[in-house]
């Protein structure tokens, strides 16, 4: 194995252990954890360095991202993944942060924090985790299809998603996760 490919992979691992550690007591859905990566991936500088991301049958999607879940290299004891879900078969299956996880992500985020440059990125996580992970998977994915249109160009699911727009953007106003005006002008806006 080339140095290159084990430091794109260990920054891999660690990335991925650093957001299913933001809220340990939680599992996360295949989905989410791709969908939230591609969030940090968009906002922090140096994810680009050593995760791609392409659009693909929902939305941004990475081989890395999944292949670290089901054959991690270095972290082989820190998560474990949970078949799939019934969200419409859109989660993916679940990803769940094992106590050597938990352990491992201690330090980890110790490590981490120590480094000025970094804590954008933790801070990130925090951010993106307790705003994402309320979503369902539609809304999740209705909210990076009209943020990041280019990533729905081969979406299995985008028209369905699309179909059900006013449906899912009331629900998003109701439990107050969007204003009625944003609500009301996703509705208007962005159509596919």
């Amino acid at each position: 194995m080339s140095g290159n490919w084990e430091g794109k992979r260990r920054a891999q691992e660690n990335l991925i252990l650093l957001v299913l550690g933001a809220a340990p007591d939680k599992d996360l859905s295949m989905l989410h954890l791709e969908k939230e990566v591609f969030l940090l991936w968009k906002f922090h500088p140096s994810i680009p360095r050593f995760i791609e991301f392409v659009a693909y049958q929902r939305g941004p999607y990475s081989e890395e991202i999944r292949d670290c879940i089901k054959n991690p290299y270095y972290l082989t004891d820190a998560w474990e993944f949970i078949g799939r879900g019934n969200e419409n078969g859109l989660t993916g299956g679940y990803v769940r942060l094992t106590e050597e996880g938990l352990r491992l992500y201690q330090e980890e985020f110790q490590k981490m924090l120590a480094q000025e440059k970094m804590r954008s990125l933790l801070a990130g996580i925090q951010i993106v985790r307790s705003l994402y992970d309320e979503l369902t998977a539609e809304e999740l994915l209705l909210v990076i299809y009209d943020a990041y249109p280019e990533f729905r160009e081969y979406s299995e699911v985008a028209a369905e998603i699309y179909a059900k727009r006013d449906t899912i953007t009331a629900k998003l106003a109701k439990r107050g996760i969007v204003s009625d005006n944003i609500a009301e002008y996703t509705r208007e806006g962005n159509q596919q």
